[in-house]
C-alpha cells in the first residue's frame, strides 16, 4: 500500500514494544484519500445546511416558537456540531498514520467529539419520541406537563450523561499511554473492547425503546381514529381513516427505520471488531461504512423532523424565499415574512424592477 508522508514531522515518544515512524503518513493511496474526502464532504454540507435551516425555519415563523419544538431545535444545534466537530476528526484518524492518531493516550481525543454529539442525537431522539408520545395519550394535560423548563432541565440532563460518558477515557487511562493502535496486530484489547461492548449492547436497546415508543403512540393515534368515527356519520370517513392509518404506520416505519439503518452497523462493527477482524484493510472498510451511516443520521433528521412537519416546512419556504431560491407565489405568503424576509425580498423586487411590499 503505498503512502505519503509529509515533509514536516512530529518527535518520536518511543514504545514500549516497538519503533515506529514520527512523521505523518497517509493510510492510502493519493487516490482513495481524495475520494475518501470527496465521499464526506458532501455528508458534512448537507448535515450543516440541512439543520441550520431548520434552525433558521424556527427563527423566522413564529408558529413553530412552541415548547413541542424546543427538543427539535436542540437536535438541530447538535447535529450542527456533529457536522463541524465530530465528523472531520473522525475522517483525520481514518485517514492519517501519525504518533498522535495511532497512540492510545491521544487517538480517543479525535472521537471525544463524535462520542459526544452522537450520543446526544441518540438521547434527543428519544426524548422526542417520548415527548410525542404525552400530546398523543394525555392531550389536554400535556401543556401542564411539558413546559419550557422541564424541557430545558431534559435538555440539560441530555448533555451531561453524554459529557460524562466521553470522559470516561480520562478516568480510566491506558496504562500503555505511548501503545500502537492503528492496526489489528497492534491493537490494545483491554478499554478498546470495553467500550466496544458497552456501545454494542446499547444501541439495540434504544432501537427497542424507539419502536416501543412509536407503537405506543401509533395505538393511541388509532384508537383517536376509531372514536372519531364512532362519532361522525360522513360518507367518506372510512376512506380517511384509512389514509390516516397508513401516514401513521408510514411514519413509524420511516422513523424507526431510518434509526435502525444508521445506528445498528456501528453494533455490528463492534461485534466485527472484537470477535472477526482479521487484516487492517477489512476493518477499515467495516469501520468506515458503520461511521459514514451513522453521520447519515445526523443528515436525515431535519428530513424526518422537518420535512413531514407542515409548519416546518412552512419555514423552509419562508428562509428559502428570504435567502433568494424561491419566489413568493402571491401577497399573501409575502405578509406572513417577517422584517428580515420582507427586506431581502424588497432587495429581489429593486433587482427586477419590482415595486417594493
Amino acid at each position: 500500500m503505498s503512502s505519503t508522508i509529509y515533509p514536516w514531522t512530529l518527535q518520536s515518544t518511543g514504545s514500549s514494544n516497538q519503533s515506529y515512524s514520527t512523521g505523518v503518513t497517509l493510510r492510502f493511496t493519493p487516490y482513495t484519500t481524495a475520494l475518501y474526502i470527496a465521499i464526506y464532504t458532501p455528508l458534512c454540507f448537507c448535515i450543516i445546511f440541512g439543520n441550520l435551516l431548520v434552525m433558521l425555519a424556527f427563527l423566522y415563523n413564529k408558529e413553530l416558537r412552541k415548547v413541542q419544538n424546543y427538543l427539535l431545535i436542540s437536535l438541530a444545534f447538535n447535529d450542527i456540531l456533529t457536522g463541524i466537530f465530530a465528523l472531520p476528526p473522525v475522517v483525520a484518524v481514518r485517514l492519517l498514520i501519525s504518533p498522535v492518531t495511532c497512540f492510545a493516550s491521544t487517538r480517543f481525543t479525535f472521537f471525544l467529539p463524535s462520542i459526544v454529539c452522537c450520543g446526544s442525537s441518540i438521547y434527543h431522539l428519544l426524548a422526542i419520541a417520548v415527548d410525542r408520545c404525552l400530546s398523543l395519550k394525555w392531550p389536554l394535560q400535556y401543556p401542564r406537563i411539558v413546559t419550557i423548563r422541564r424541557v430545558t432541565i431534559v435538555m440539560l440532563i441530555i448533555w451531561m450523561i453524554n459529557l460524562s460518558f466521553a470522559c470516561l477515557p480520562l478516568y480510566y487511562p491506558s496504562p500503555e499511554v505511548d501503545h500502537w493502535v492503528c492496526t489489528t496486530d497492534d491493537r490494545y484489547e483491554s478499554e478498546v473492547d470495553a467500550i466496544l461492548l458497552v456501545i454494542t449492547g446499547i444501541l439495540p436497546v434504544y432501537v427497542f425503546c424507539l419502536l416501543v415508543l412509536y407503537a405506543v403512540m401509533l395505538r393511541v393515534a388509532f384508537r383517536h381514529i376509531e372514536r372519531r368515527r364512532e362519532m361522525t356519520n360522513h360518507i367518506d370517513t372510512t376512506a380517511r381513516d384509512a389514509q390516516a392509518r397508513r401516514r401513521g404506520i408510514v411514519t413509524m416505519a420511516f422513523v424507526v427505520g431510518a434509526f435502525a439503518v444508521c445506528w445498528i452497523p456501528t453494533t455490528l462493527k463492534g461485534i466485527y471488531e472484537i470477535f472477526a477482524a482479521t487484516t487492517e484493510k477489512k476493518l477499515i472498510t467495516v469501520q468506515t461504512f458503520a461511521e459514514y451511516v451513522s453521520f447519515v443520521n445526523s443528515m436525515v433528521n431535519p428530513i424526518i423532523y422537518g420535512y413531514f412537519n407542515r409548519q416546518f416546512k412552512t419555514g423552509f419556504k419562508i428562509v428559502l424565499t428570504a435567502w433568494g431560491c424561491l419566489k413568493a407565489k402571491n401577497p399573501r405568503s409575502k405578509q406572513q415574512l417577517s422584517g428580515r424576509d420582507n427586506l431581502a425580498l424588497n432587495i429581489n423586487s429593486e433587482k427586477e424592477g419590482q415595486p417594493k411590499i
